[in-house]
């Protein structure tokens, strides 16, 4: 079993401690996601025509989005997590699927913007570069539709990050949701649902660890249950699951530069 993902890529952290958590063995393939741009490379297409990572291959079994990684980890898990459990899974489920609502890249992208003014002419033109590339590519591409759509969701987040609302309002926004998230977590045992780990544990984890990453990690420090939660996180920390992943909760740009 070999899971293709990025050092810094929230969703890969979301697949390694996925596997890490439910005991899965598996080979990290790193992938250079920002200087050598692997993710746009031919042989990864193949693998995963929407050019993003995580991507696990098992035989001939292939995973290309970081929920389908977190389902079979899941599944894998059996007893050893409370998705299992019939009274429990439905609140779970709502908990990951509130999750996944929260744009990460636009929380992460307008928090860095605002920090780094300087990126917001850097950003736009590393996707206009990466946007020509694939137009480029379309003639020749064995998935033309997929080139397209990556272009075009390329192109959208330009306009996101480039027209419309102050980064500030954007911003915002973006706190506001993950306060709403914050609202709904539950707070019961050494995790969140009970005495042993869930997908919302492994989700929320990583979420706060992302918080943590762009110094944002007061939404949770201030909210209303906000000692608990940050209990909670420190217990996920210690698990050796959490150290095994490389959740990043400072950014470290020597590695994205050093490829590794």
């Amino acid at each position: 079993m070999i899971l293709y993902s990025a050092p810094p890529s929230y969703y890969s952290m979301i697949g390694r401690l996925a596997l890490n958590a439910a005991q899965i063995s598996f080979e990290n393939h790193h992938m250079d996601i920002h200087v050598r741009k692997e993710q746009l490379a031919p042989w990864y297409i193949a693998l995963n025509p929407h050019m993003t990572v995580p991507t696990l291959v098992d035989g001939k079994t292939i995973l290309i989005d970081s929920q389908d990684i977190l389902c079979l980890a899941a599944t894998q898990a059996g007893n050893q997590w409370l998705d299992i459990d019939l009274n429990l899974s439905p609140q779970i489920e709502a908990v990951v699927k509130a999750h996944y609502a929260i744009p990460i890249e636009r929380l992460t992208f307008c928090k860095a913007m605002l920090h780094l003014p300087i990126l917001k002419f850097i950003f736009p033109r590393a996707l206009g570069g990466i946007i020509k590339g694939l137009q480029a590519q379309l003639a020749t591409a064995k998935d033309p539709a997929a080139v397209q759509a990556k272009i075009t969701l390329n192109q959208s987040r330009i306009a996101y990050f480039t027209q419309g609302a102050s980064l500030k309002e954007k911003m915002t926004l973006e706190r506001n949701r993950v306060s709403a998230y914050l609202d709904q977590l539950p707070t019961l045992g050494n995790f969140l649902f009970g005495d042993k780990p869930s997908s919302a544990d492994i989700v929320t984890a990583v979420l706060f660890g992302r918080l943590k990453m762009i110094g944002e990690y007061a939404l949770v420090t201030n909210h209303a249950r906000g000692l608990v939660l940050d209990q909670w996180f420190s217990r996920m920390q210690q698990q050796t699951a959490f150290q095994k992943s490389d959740i990043w909760l400072r950014f470290q740009w020597w590695r994205i530069l050093l490829r590794g």
